[in-house]
């Protein structure tokens, strides 16, 4: 597997994508959160994501349902139901930014997941890039401008979500290069589709014209996520691409702004100075290693 070179400037790249989805998926979720329950927004997440799959679906045929890895994505789409009503529940409630940072917690769950699942090597540039971002997210955390996070449990569901998270990339990462990439998006949003359906039932509320086509985008978005992801991952090792995932702040900080009016406390602010230069650092060590196949 390439470290440095063309396969890890692909990754990277797919990664910066996977993210500018992600918050643009996250405003949506925002949006139409206002209104909605979480878990009637999920589903129609996961729902417009398994319509948007048909066309491709169809002209694979009946070989897109033929898997050796059945037990892996059912897991897959099981985790990937509860870790994304987790997170569509903290985006509706919490302030974006802070959900966001909260996540940065996964690359540390990733690192630790794929010595253990993968064996894969993480030089010391990654764990020392990793764990000055855990230093900053401590910073963040510790001196959160609403209130200790540690205290409120409601900043438990993001944490949790975010371990989920990183089980998810270490199992997309184990079957990436054996799976065709469409089975794999059209399994976790049938799996998804069929859990998350009876509870938003519960709540049903019929979404207006507006709501549908925002939630159409959202579905799309998902499963455009989970494809960057895909590409990402089997172009380079995880968890050398695992710290970029503190660039979504700057994403999420610019999102936020424009279209809710959040301001990034000090505290953040300042946990985003020390996380940023950590992965510039990596991006520069990364390239500078002799290409190992």
């Amino acid at each position: 597997m390439t470290l440095s070179g063309k396969g890890y400037y692909q990754g990277l790249f797919f990664l910066m994508m996977t993210m500018i989805v992600s918050c643009t998926n996250d405003i949506i979720v925002k949006f139409v959160g206002q209104r909605l329950d979480s878990l009637q927004v999920i589903f129609f997440r996961f729902f417009f994501g398994l319509i948007t799959l048909f066309p491709f679906a169809i002209l694979q045929g009946k070989q897109i349902f033929k898997t050796q890895q059945l037990g892996f994505n059912l897991i897959r789409g099981i985790l990937g139901a509860i870790s994304i009503f987790l997170y569509t529940y903290s985006v509706i409630y919490l302030p974006l930014v802070e959900v966001i940072t909260i996540l940065w917690t996964i690359p540390l769950f990733v690192i630790i997941l794929s010595i253990f699942f993968l064996k894969e090597h993480v030089s010391i540039m990654r764990w020392t890039a990793t764990i000055v971002g855990f230093l900053g997210l401590s910073f963040i955390t510790l001196y959160n401008s609403n209130v200790s996070v540690s205290l409120q449990w409601l900043y438990i569901v993001p944490i949790a979500a975010s371990f989920l998270f990183a089980a998810q990339d270490v199992m997309i990462k184990k079957i990436v290069d054996v799976e065709n990439r469409v089975t794999m998006l059209l399994y976790f949003a049938l799996v998804t589709s069929i859990i998350s359906f009876i509870p938003a039932l519960l709540v049903w509320k019929t979404p207006t014209l507006y709501e549908f086509s925002m939630l159409f985008l959202l579905g799309a978005g998902g499963n455009l996520i989970q494809y960057f992801i895909f590409k990402s991952y089997s172009a380079t090792d995880l968890s050398a691409l695992s710290p970029f995932r503190y660039m979504e702040f700057l994403f999420s900080a610019y999102f936020a702004f424009v279209f809710f009016g959040e301001v990034p406390g000090v505290n953040v602010l300042i946990g985003a100075l020390i996380l940023i230069p950590s992965t510039f650092y990596l991006a520069y060590s990364e390239t500078r290693r002799p290409c190992v196949t």
